[in-house]
């Protein structure tokens, strides 16, 4: 009998976004189109609320995105849920809200985040410290406010869990905490350093892969790439053509992080001191195009990519 947390293959046709593991073997999936927050346990989904996402219909990035379980889940029982909320492209915007795992107590932690039909964000996860940190695009529209910081897109932000800010933040009375940013949308944190590595997406050329400094300008729209401009910090490793790199997650001192254009996973092994080097860079999992859209580790050691219609486990390959 398997002891496995999730089944090989969940198929779900909602455009699922993130899968979050708790540590007493629960797990949580959030669904783009339709707003639905699943808990997911040995193959069964229990619905536990719907989101009401704004009514869009086209080409567009809008919707629910991500969920990041607080960091004393098993006690608190609090989710929290990034989506974007409105009625039509004249009212809507991006959203962080608390919600308990029965689906009860909504409480909005973060609100007026800019929105757009393009480039939302949305992931987000919680540092060592226990403080959330959210990836907010820059909407599309408004490029060029990536690089001011009293805009709240194309930003990294960092809160407390009750959505105040926290002490240590580079800006006074600001949740930003990084900025010159495209749309992000993969965080993770290393187990040793604690430093944040984030997947930052480029237009046609220069997908980033960052190490995240406070209150670092991270150059977008004036620069992109490695531009060697003291007024910039340069990523870690760019991708040129564009592979659209989406969430990721370490294990070790590797960071894996899936590739929506290519449909697979990459495995960076990092080095140099504080692991701001990368040393090699490999594909361990290799599915169709137009694919992944974030890579995920279990608390029983089993990796799984989430696809536009279903979550599947793998087993990294070997070079």
């Amino acid at each position: 009998m398997t002891k496995n947390i999730l089944p090989d293959q969940i198929e779900n046709f909602g455009f699922p976004i993130t899968l979050a593991f708790s540590k007493d073997g629960r797990a949580y999936l959030s669904e783009r189109m339709t707003g639905r927050l699943w808990q997911v346990d040995h193959g069964k989904q229990v619905l536990i609320k719907t989101f009401p996402v704004v009514p869009l219909i086209g080409h567009h990035e809008t919707g629910f995105f991500g969920i990041a379980l607080d960091p004393d889940f098993e006690r608190s029982e609090s989710i929290y849920c990034y989506y974007t909320a409105g009625t039509s492209e004249k009212d809507f915007k991006n959203r962080v809200v608390r919600v308990k795992a029965d689906g009860t107590g909504e409480m909005v932690v973060l609100d007026n985040l800019p929105a757009g039909v393009l480039h939302n964000g949305g992931i987000m996860a919680f540092g060592p410290d226990k403080t959330l940190y959210v990836g907010v695009g820059e909407n599309y529209v408004h490029q060029d406010l990536a690089q001011d910081v009293n805009f709240l897109g194309g930003k990294i932000l960092r809160i407390n869990r009750d959505g105040s800010i926290p002490e240590g933040n580079p800006f006074p009375n600001s949740p930003v905490y990084s900025y010159g940013h495209r749309n992000i949308f993969g965080l993770a944190f290393h187990p040793t350093t604690t430093k944040l590595y984030v997947s930052d997406v480029g237009p046609n050329d220069n997908d980033e892969i960052n190490l995240i400094e406070k209150g670092g300008n991270y150059g977008w729209p004036i620069v992109k790439g490695v531009a060697k401009d003291s007024r910039f910090i340069d990523p870690l490793i760019t991708y040129t053509p564009t592979i659209t790199p989406t969430q990721s997650v370490f294990v070790g001192n590797d960071l894996y992080f899936g590739s929506f254009n290519e449909g697979t996973v990459h495995k960076l092994t990092l080095g140099g001191e504080n692991f701001a080097q990368v040393v090699k860079d490999e594909i361990v999992y290799r599915g169709k195009s137009l694919g992944v859209i974030g890579v995920f580790y279990s608390p029983d050691n089993q990796f799984y990519v989430v696809k536009p219609d279903r979550v599947l486990r793998f087993t990294p390959e070997t070079s």
